[in-house]
């Protein structure tokens, strides 16, 4: 008899818990569902926002824009919950296209006015727009002129330990024209890749790289990307004694005198590069100008190595140089 009572005890105890779960599970779904009815409400009503929209416009080749144009403008628009969320977070095909190929080549300003904006705004038919920042962009045109600049390369690598860099980074094509009004193009000198890090760097590298356009509206450049090349080669080190010191330019003065006449250099490079090197070609130079006119007694030789070694040390630094007279120094 008591084992029956402990039997109807814990089954009710059993269904206790299972309504006490069945009203917290009861709870959380109503208020989903209540904020899910909220949302759906508060998404079709009418709201007001700002947007962000792409400006491109489309010219003619042999013509460029004068003046600087923002990438972008703004436009204030009126529509439900939804079609905002949507212009905002999913559109990606919202653009205002201004079309002025067709334009007479006399022309040279045109009014982009408010209604031209809107009318020129695809994507956003759902929207009311209300207002635009600006509310009209005035375009100076003018015909185009073309100019050749070098590109330079922004690009750090960061070498692994006991790697080197031998040369420059190479850019293949290193040359870009650029197209657009005379006045801007005057001050262009050169145009640079963006800018890119590579860490442990330790082999030779190839990469494709975009050619930063800091204008896109104003100014046009011919390849948009380039390859650069960089040659990493392991560090190595070399010593050479006996590096004779000669006279270029003329011959040692009369009566002048160096001492010493040699000196000992450390190069470094990469392993393959000093593999390659003969050393035997390797002479320390004074000119006969810098003989005459040196006033100190002291000259720095020239070391004229092949461009993709470095000149760590030369020892000693310098040379002596005095003049002998009526057999004294």
């Amino acid at each position: 008899m008591q084992e029956s009572h402990t039997i109807g005890s814990e089954l009710k105890r059993i269904a206790q818990k299972v309504v006490e779960k069945l009203h917290t599970v009861g709870i959380f779904l109503s208020f989903i569902i209540a904020f899910a009815l909220w949302l759906y409400v508060s998404l079709n009503n009418q709201y007001t926002a700002y947007i962000t929209v792409p400006l491109e416009i489309l010219i003619n080749e042999d013509r460029a824009i004068e003046n600087i144009i923002r990438p972008n403008i703004e436009a204030e628009v009126r529509s439900t919950g939804w079609d905002l969320f949507n212009l905002i977070y999913l559109n990606n095909s919202k653009k205002c296209i201004v079309d002025l190929r067709d334009l007479p080549s006399t022309m040279h300003t045109y009014e982009l006015t408010y209604s031209k904006l809107i009318q020129s705004i695809s994507s956003m038919e759902k929207a009311e727009i209300k207002k635009t920042n600006p509310e009209s962009i005035t375009i100076h045109i003018a015909n185009i002129s073309r100019k050749t600049v070098p590109i330079i390369p922004d690009i750090s690598l960061i070498l692994r330990q006991g790697f080197t860099l031998v040369g420059e980074i190479e850019l293949n094509p290193n040359l870009a024209e650029i197209k657009g009004f005379g006045g801007i193009l005057d001050s262009i000198n050169s145009v640079s890749t963006i800018y890119r890090e590579i860490k442990d760097v330790h082999s030779n590298i190839s990469q494709n790289i975009p050619v930063k356009d800091t204008l896109p509206k104003i100014i046009k450049i011919n390849p948009s990307k380039t390859n650069f090349k960089a040659n990493v080669q392991l560090k190595s080190g070399l010593m050479m004694e006996q590096v004779p010191i000669r006279i270029t330019n003329g011959k040692m003065p009369d009566g002048h005198q160096i001492t010493p006449l040699y000196v000992k250099i450390y190069v470094e490079g990469g392993v393959d590069e000093l593999a390659n090197f003969d050393i035997t070609t390797i002479i320390a130079t004074l000119t006969q100008n810098e003989i005459n006119n040196d006033s100190t007694g002291l000259i720095v030789p020239t070391i004229q190595l092949p461009k993709n070694l470095k000149l760590v040390s030369i020892d000693p630094p310098y040379v002596y140089h005095y003049i002998r007279k009526s057999g004294k120094l």
